[in-house]
């Protein structure tokens, strides 16, 4: 009977090592020498057609020659043998195979043809096929260490609940070394390489219904296939285990050398925040995060009807303050103990310090006070979660100031807060006796702070449902040019989707300025033209036209500009737009990244939104919900809520036009879509649309 694919990538039976040395030495060894070092059970059949045996063991000359199925094989050939010996695995009915070279995507035009041989390969077979430049696979428990990565040579390998899958092949070793120095062991390691045919996304699918796997740690340089990675992500969710990954390519050096890596696309950090965001993948900061965080997100859950707050209790209190800073600084609103508390450690002679850090230093390395301190707070039900600061005593007197919150843990009930901790010295004994009794525990400020923060976000979906755009709108689309639409045009298909603008005419470029016009002045002028999409760049647009002769002399003028700003600018009109005010401007804008794939922006509009960077950012479609959670997020927002007395804008319809014209995403012709600026009126009385473009 075949072999499930989760059981061929954790626990296979037969494993064939293709292009395996029988030099100790070298890299291509390594995986024969790990797999036997570290327990494996299963068959091993090393193939090298140039040899009889290998290490000391029969040697086969292909994988069709092996006497019985294959469920994982591991090519350690160069670029072009490798793609024969796929093909031979193909042949042979293998469900998995690791490929280790490199020469593909990131070398050129010949590494993309063999990469896209190796994809078709995998297509047309349905074998799982991960790499190239992939380090192979490591499950814990079953002792199958098929990797080339030096660290899994140690002696021995903890065994734990936490699943890594990396685009980088050296950072599996790194996090095993790591882990094993702060007591995190993990269950599965996974190199995925240049994914040419499965990448994080798919191993995450078949690994999330691994009994054994509580949580998963990401190491990714690029998204490829988004749509894999927004199942996993989906899966996970459902099944209660924590998605953490830690993004290179955050800067150009950082994105530079993730293009020469493994030939990837890099997109815009904000973009790919958003992404992960909105697939409820939780994204570390540092180092340390990735470590700890899984673990922690998988034992501590905030609790239904409990308060989105973060309570500090220090037995030090410089410590305690530095834990609130932390926590502040990421968003996380910090309460300190009820009333109902304080009036209880009154009685009970606890001090409780003074405003929100419950500091108990005077009395903390006292078992009873301590005990009983985190056991109020963790059954208040005005505590969300509960982060202990331990000071000295924690590597001097871990009895007084550790075990009573073990205790007071161990005999809490289900509904109870759930309690972390940060020693402030260096404890390993403590941090040991912390996590044995559930307590989840970290060894920086900065990763206790970033978890908690994961933990009050939680990691809910918020991919809005793709909408079809209105008829008319996509008529209008499929009578645009190639490239950028101008004003008119551009305002066209949006006015279809419901956006309205202010009362306009277009006067043609070679008709002079009638004597009655259908607006009213004061007027703004602008210039339409496909060739000036930044209007205040080339001179085209004048604002506060008085009456008909300012007109004249302002056409004049801003032709004259635009002339020497873009010469040969095509001309399709003069826009004449009623000149109207309101509180305050917006930009809504949608791209397409090349990783995060479709993106809209809000921020403030006009001509400050380059200076201010005050946007907020989300994966395309955005629902209206989701658009008014962008409004919050833009802090230029704040002065229409009423900000000393002003007078509120409509956000409320600001957050409609952000979602409606987010559905564009649905015609993947358009590159790009901007409304900027739009005018916020007061409340009640909408939004007006002063300028658009689109790019198709």
């Amino acid at each position: 009977m075949p072999a499930s694919l989760l059981q061929a990538l954790v626990s296979p039976a037969t494993i064939a090592l293709v292009g395996a040395s029988n030099t100790e030495s070298k890299l291509t060894a390594r995986p024969m020498r790990f797999l036997r070092r570290h327990g494996f059970e299963g068959r091993i059949y090393p193939v090298n057609p140039a040899r009889d045996t290998v290490l000391g063991e029969k040697a086969w000359p292909s994988v069709k020659a092996v006497p019985e199925p294959v469920d994982f094989a591991y090519i350690l050939l160069d670029a072009d043998p490798a793609i024969e010996a796929l093909k031979d695995c193909a042949a042979a009915g293998v469900r998995i195979v690791a490929i280790l070279a490199d020469g593909f995507a990131e070398a050129g035009e010949e590494g993309a043809r063999r990469q896209a041989e190796v994809q078709r390969i995998a297509e047309e077979t349905g074998m799982l096929v991960i790499g190239p430049n992939s380090m192979g696979v490591v499950h814990t428990a079953s002792g199958f260490a098929a990797t080339t990565n030096a660290a899994f040579g140690a002696e021995t390998i903890g065994r734990g609940r936490l699943a890594v899958i990396s685009q980088s092949g050296s950072v599996i070793g790194t996090l095993l070394s790591r882990g094993a120095a702060r007591d995190i062991a993990f269950s599965t390691f996974v190199s995925v390489g240049n994914e040419a045919a499965a990448g994080i996304g798919e191993v995450g699918e078949i690994l999330v219904d691994h009994d054994g796997t509580d949580g998963f740690l990401l190491f990714m340089e690029t998204i490829r296939n988004r749509a894999a990675l927004a199942r996993f992500a989906a899966k996970a969710h459902a099944a209660g285990k924590p998605v953490v990954a830690y993004m290179i390519g955050k800067s150009e050096e950082g994105q530079a050398l993730s293009v020469s890596h493994t030939g990837a696309l890099t997109g815009s950090a904000a973009a790919v925040d958003a992404l992960l965001r909105s697939l409820g993948i939780r994204k570390a900061e540092q180092l340390e995060t990735l470590l700890e965080a899984p673990g922690a997100l998988a034992k501590a859950r905030l609790q239904p009807g409990r308060p989105k707050t973060a309570t500090v209790i220090a037995t030090t209190g410089g410590g305690g303050a530095m834990v609130v800073d932390q926590l502040s600084a990421r968003g996380v609103e910090i309460a300190g103990a009820s009333t109902s508390t304080k009036a209880h450690f009154a009685k009970q002679g606890i001090p409780s310090g003074h405003g929100k850090l419950v500091d108990v230093t005077l009395a903390g390395a006292r078992y009873e006070i301590m005990k009983e301190a985190v056991s109020t707070l963790i059954r208040d039900p005005e505590t969300g979660v509960l982060i202990v600061a331990i000071g000295s005593s924690a590597q001097f007197d871990p009895e007084l100031a550790v075990k009573p919150i073990v205790d007071a843990v161990s005999e809490a009930s289900d509904d109870a807060a759930p309690v972390l901790a940060f020693p402030l010295p260096h404890a390993p004994d403590s941090m040991r006796l912390l996590e044995a009794g559930g307590v989840p525990t970290f060894r920086t400020v900065e990763s206790c702070a970033e978890t908690v923060a994961m933990l009050m976000t939680g990691a809910a979906q918020s991919v809005a449902p793709a909408m079809p755009l209105p008829a008319a709108a996509t008529a209008l689309i499929d009578a645009l040019p190639s490239g950028t639409a101008d004003e008119v045009s551009s305002a066209a298909i949006f006015q279809t989707m419901g956006l309205t603008g202010p009362g306009q005419t277009v006067l043609a470029p070679s008709e002079g300025v009638p004597e009655e016009l259908p607006v009213s002045f004061p007027v703004v002028a602008k210039l339409v033209s496909p060739d000036l999409p930044h209007k205040t760049d080339a001179g085209a647009i004048k604002v506060g036209i008085k009456d008909r002769a300012e007109l004249i002399d302002a056409i004049m003028e801003m032709r004259g500009s635009a002339e020497r700003y873009h010469p040969g600018f095509r001309l399709a009109g003069i826009l004449v737009q009623e000149l109207v005010s309101g509180l305050g401007e917006a930009l809504i804008g949608l791209s397409r990244d090349p990783v995060a794939g479709p993106v809209v922006t809000v921020a403030m509009g006009g001509v400050m939104t380059e200076i201010y960077r005050d946007s907020a950012v989300r994966p395309a479609p955005v629902s209206v919900d989701g658009a008014r959670e962008m409004i919050r997020e833009v802090k230029g927002f704040e002065l229409l809520r009423g900000f000393r007395g002003r007078p509120e804008g409509d956000l409320e319809a600001l957050a409609e036009t952000v979602s409606t014209l987010s559905r564009l995403a649905a015609d993947s012709r358009i590159e790009e879509a901007e409304a900027n600026p739009v005018l916020i009126m007061e409340k009640g009385v909408g939004v007006v649309m002063l300028d658009a473009l689109i790019r198709t």
